[in-house]
């Protein structure tokens, strides 16, 4: 497959640039915070953590999971039928995660928000390390998790909802309350069928592939499925927006508009 063999919309076009252009900018060093910004006074509420750092991290995987599409298709010129939808979902999760992370005009809410990220941090970590039996290096979680409490207390945010439940699908809610105004689609909606091809699941893998018949005997039917080249575009182009509206803030935060 190429570029002259599948169509590409020019939504996907540009998508596409963004793309290679992102993951160039990833080997270089990451952009840094003005003094005077946004960031720059988040950080030095937060030194050990920085949101500046928690979120650009969440668009740099973001742009990975992206890339790794675009060298699917135009690369190996590979159409899966399931794994480049995998490959959304993660994007989808990464830069909604940094426009959670930087959409708040509180910097105490922004600070909350890098103080759950950490506390999520730590405990899928202790909770891997128990399930692998290994003995992580370094502080212990305890001593990490009474430094965020800590951190928390001291900018007058409550540790126990920092040390509460995460949730993906909260975060994606917020990115459309900030972003779509009821506006479709929405980024819970991409994340959801994306979730859907990740896990398996008839609903979207029926609902969004192209089905070939082979043979139908009664209620029983073999088809084979193929994944849509220009869906999966299109699908792309909306995750490479979501991240441009990531780094949109990212920039917005770390200029300083003294």
């Amino acid at each position: 497959m190429s570029h002259e063999q599948m169509p590409v919309p020019p939504k996907a076009q540009s998508a596409l640039k963004l793309i290679n252009a992102w993951q160039k900018e990833s080997g270089e060093r990451v952009p840094p915070v003005a003094p005077g910004s946004s960031l720059f006074g988040d950080d030095a509420k937060v030194p050990t953590l920085m949101v500046s750092s928690a979120a650009y991290q969440c668009f740099s995987h973001a742009v990975d999971h992206l890339h790794a599409v675009q060298a699917l298709l135009f690369e190996a010129k590979m159409m899966h039928a399931y794994a480049p939808y995998s490959l959304l979902r993660a994007a989808v999760e990464a830069a909604g995660e940094a426009i959670w992370l930087l959409g708040p005009t509180s910097r105490q809410e922004r600070i909350r928000r890098c103080l759950k990220r950490a506390y999520e941090n730590v405990s899928k970590g202790q909770q891997f390390a128990d399930l692998a039996g290994v003995q992580p290096s370094g502080r212990s979680a305890t001593t990490r998790i009474q430094e965020i409490r800590d951190l928390a207390t001291r900018h007058g945010i409550d540790p126990n909802g920092v040390c509460g439940r995460w949730s993906t699908q909260q975060q994606l809610k917020y990115v459309d309350e900030l972003l779509n105004k009821g506006k479709e689609p929405s980024a819970q909606a991409l994340w959801q069928i994306c979730s859907g091809f990740a896990h398996g699941r008839e609903w979207a893998t029926l609902g969004l592939l192209e089905r070939t018949v082979h043979s139908q005997a009664g209620n029983v039917v073999q088809v084979r499925l193929s994944s849509s080249g220009e869906v999966l575009l299109n699908m792309l182009a909306m995750t490479t927006a979501l991240s441009a509206e990531a780094r949109r803030l990212f920039e917005e935060r770390r200029i300083s508009h003294q």
